[in-house]
């Protein structure tokens, strides 16, 4: 039978097992960690549809206006419970190995739930000046 180290993250020595030099990979924080980046990128993009689209000259109808702001509420709101886990990790990460790295992802991702929050506040902002056709 095979040595089955390799997908336990662990190496078989004389003494016992131990740790790869990598230590423990969560796969659940990669995928948040990932997930944030998406998110963000998604929450831009739609934003960026949302404002080109409501210039006179593409001039995108109302309904297709507030479908984009609909969306951007949906994005963004993933985006802060996004940025909250991965808050959460890496605040664990900065606790066992302190470093500037983990610092300045610690701030990222602060900065992103804000942006999120902001980004689902805008929204609200939007709709309700426009008559609250959301």
């Amino acid at each position: 039978m095979e040595n089955m180290s390799d997908l336990t993250g662990t190496v078989t020595t004389e003494n016992g097992p131990k740790w790869k030099k990598w230590g423990r990979r969560w796969i659940f924080s990669d995928f948040v960690r990932k997930g944030v980046r998406a998110a963000l990128a998604l929450v831009l993009l739609i934003f960026a549809v949302y404002l080109t689209g409501s210039m006179p000259d593409p001039g995108f109808s109302d309904r297709v206006l507030f479908l984009l702001l609909r969306l951007l509420r949906y994005a963004s709101l993933i985006l802060s419970a996004f940025s909250l886990c991965a808050l959460g990790f890496n605040v664990r990460r900065l606790v066992y190995h302190p470093n500037v790295r983990n610092a300045l992802g610690l701030c990222f991702y602060f900065l992103t739930g804000i942006f999120g929050a902001g980004f689902a506040m805008l929204n609200s902002m939007i709709i309700s000046v426009a008559g609250g056709n959301g």
